[in-house]
């Protein structure tokens, strides 16, 4: 019976040791299994938004430049005005060949993804647990905000325009990144991101700036005038949002040719002794990045600050031009605005779900 039962216990060994082995593999597994969940899966899923938050931003400003294009090429505007500059020579009739209402060139049709974009493979079709969750995105209308140019002369406002200024915006719901608002809004793209908890707004930042500038006085037959320019360029939509994964097609029309906003005293329509532009936005923050456009295209030509006042308060930012004599009967600012008009529409495009 001994020699039996030692002959018996290397084999009861043997197979023990493959049970441990066969464990310690599966352990091995399961292990690395969940480190690649803990920590591949996101840096994956982070890489893949942080990728698709950055063409969203590139789209932004494709999109900018598209519209631009529609109100710079109308024969409308004068030539050589980026922006536009009040009393230009008349323009080339050459331009007329690159904009045309009666024959439809003046939409513009733009794709743009809602949420990052998954690769297609064995892991993303067979095995989706392993997969980085899918991100998805909200294209939407906003209409809080207003938008008011105010002309005086002689102690009188001869020059009003207010209305709201819709903005297109892509809010993303990330799961791995930032969450990030781009949004267009009169002719500017504009960013705002949030903390890494998701519930402190940061500033936002302006990417592109809206077509208005400064110039520095002339000393010369027009006088001793601060010039200024602004083309406002607005949208007319409806409200609303998209919640999806699936791309979203934005199409933009400009309606008519652009038309110079007109004072009410039309023998001198582009001379005042002060021009105020105010932007009341939805929040704080809107106003900060408006407040930033205004003093940064004041500076940008070194033009005196005892010349403008810009003010932030709360949801309201405004510059006042007031030109180097605060005498109310001098004009001498020379300010001339462009209004732009789009339609806007957003609609879904379908899609083959795997």
């Amino acid at each position: 019976m001994l020699e039996r039962n030692a002959m018996d216990r290397p084999l009861s060994e043997e197979g023990i040791s493959e049970v441990v082995g066969f464990v310690f593999i599966l352990a091995v597994m399961v292990g690395g299994l969940s480190l690649y969940l803990v920590y591949g899966v996101p840096i994956l899923g982070r890489e893949s938004e942080i990728t698709h938050m950055d063409d969203v931003r590139g789209w932004f400003v494709d999109y900018k430049t598209g519209v631009d294009q529609l109100w710079l090429n109308s024969p409308a505007v004068p030539n050589n005005s980026t922006p536009y500059v009040p009393g230009d020579p008349t323009p080339l009739l050459d331009r007329k060949a690159l904009y045309s209402i009666s024959t439809g060139q003046v939409t513009l049709r733009h794709v743009i993804n809602a949420g990052a974009i998954q690769e297609r493979g064995f892991v993303l079709r067979y095995l989706p647990v392993l997969a980085p969750i899918p991100a998805s995105a909200e294209v939407s209308v906003r209409t809080d905000d207003t938008f008011t140019v105010s002309g005086w002369r002689n102690g009188a406002e001869v020059l009003r325009w207010n209305n709201t200024t819709p903005s297109l915006v892509y809010t993303s719901h990330n799961n791995y990144w930032l969450q990030q608002e781009y949004y267009y809004q009169l002719g500017g793209v504009f960013l705002r991101q949030w903390d890494l908890t998701g519930e402190v707004p940061e500033e936002v930042m302006v990417v592109q700036s809206p077509p208005l500038s400064f110039y520095p006085p002339d000393v010369g037959d027009t006088g001793y005038q601060t010039i200024a320019g602004l083309v406002v360029v607005n949208l007319s939509v409806t409200k609303g949002g998209f919640g999806a994964r699936s791309p979203i097609r934005v199409e933009t029309r400009l309606e008519a040719d652009p038309l110079p906003l007109e004072s009410s005293d039309i023998k001198q329509p582009y001379e005042f002794s002060n021009v105020s532009l105010t932007f009341e936005g939805k929040d704080d923050q809107y106003a900060r990045a408006w407040y930033t456009i205004f003093k940064g295209a004041a500076t940008r030509t070194g033009l005196n600050s005892s010349y403008y006042n810009v003010s932030l308060s709360g949801p309201v930012a405004r510059i006042d031009i007031i030109g180097y004599n605060t005498n109310p009967n001098i004009a001498d600012v020379r300010f001339g605005a462009l209004e732009a008009w789009y339609v806007m529409k957003l609609e879904n495009v379908p899609t083959i779900i795997e």
